[in-house]
């Protein structure tokens, strides 16, 4: 079964006269709800998802857990830090915040009996084996498979990157978001834009299918260990007032978007790439195994 993930157009088309931060938004909206439409969300939300999938889903995920923190501690570096000070007090509570929010996905991994450090030896142990350059060529193929519709939901290892301990595209947007945050030729606004992208997108499917399938569930709601990464990212039934600091922090990515004042060169080339972030980011989920590779798991789980 394949996922089409096609736009309406190969580059995002949204209004001129659109906010940047606000036509992120949008496009952000968008892709949330493919993801919440797609086949594990569902399975999820009606209580039909097997635990071993869960499980799954959670360690197939790491990487990019992983991979926002270190694109986001290499980004910080490209805004000026005289005449930006003040955003960059900004982005450092926020790193200081990701740190915290790493160790609640391990936390969640070891509550299901993840072996975390197991993954991330295996993680990498596997991009050793590639330089920059075919790094740069597989994510490329994986971002046109996936533009294009090509992306197999029952392969869980992947068919590009070669023998894979990883789905594509979770590979591919790990590599992705590390392009933005290190190449000296793609500017600040650009990776931040995926990022912040990310985390809209995060906020709506958490709130919308993740917390709603979980909780309550005695299979994959072990208590606060299992949960406490969910709850800082989304909003659970009934709950809707306790992720206020992460809707503020929503709020405040979309304005610093809004506010940063770019060419329109610049502004398409911003949103062409929190495009790509965000067509990525969807099919990471929207082609997750609904039947687990136990066979390739096994070995993580203690």
């Amino acid at each position: 079964m394949t996922s089409a993930l096609r736009s309406p157009a190969s580059r995002p088309v949204v209004p001129t006269a659109v906010p940047l931060g606000d036509a992120v938004a949008e496009r952000a909206a968008v892709y949330a709800a493919r993801m919440n439409a797609g086949d594990f969300s569902v399975a999820l939300r009606a209580g039909r998802l097997a635990k071993p999938d869960y499980v799954a889903f959670l360690a197939l995920m790491y990487p990019l857990v992983v991979g926002f923190n270190r694109a986001l501690i290499r980004s910080i570096s490209k805004v000026d830090h005289v005449r930006r000070s003040s955003f960059v007090r900004v982005l450092a509570k926020q790193l200081e915040e990701e740190q915290v929010h790493n160790q609640l996905w391990r936390d969640t991994l070891e509550a299901f009996g993840v072996d975390h450090e197991a993954l991330y030896d295996d993680l990498e142990a596997y991009l050793a084996g590639f330089d920059c350059a075919e790094l740069d060529r597989l994510t490329e193929s994986v971002l046109s498979a996936v533009t294009r519709g090509d992306v197999d939901d029952d392969d869980g290892a992947g068919s590009i990157f070669p023998n894979a301990p990883f789905p594509d595209a979770v590979l591919a947007l790990y590599h992705q978001l590390w392009i933005g945050a290190s190449r000296d030729d793609i500017g600040y606004w650009e990776h931040f834009a995926g990022q912040a992208a990310i985390e809209m997108i995060i906020f709506d499917v958490v709130s919308t299918s993740i917390l709603p399938g979980i909780c309550g569930d005695p299979a994959l709601d072990l208590g606060r260990a299992s949960t406490a990464w969910w709850r800082e990212h989304g909003e659970a039934p009934g709950e809707e007032n306790l992720a206020s600091e992460e809707k503020r922090h929503l709020e405040l990515s979309r304005i610093a978007l809004n506010r940063s004042g770019l060419d329109a060169a610049t502004r398409s080339r911003v949103l062409h790439r929190a495009e790509s972030v965000m067509r990525l980011f969807a099919a990471t989920l929207l082609c997750q195994p609904l039947a687990a590779p136990s066979d390739a798991l096994a070995k993580f789980l203690r």
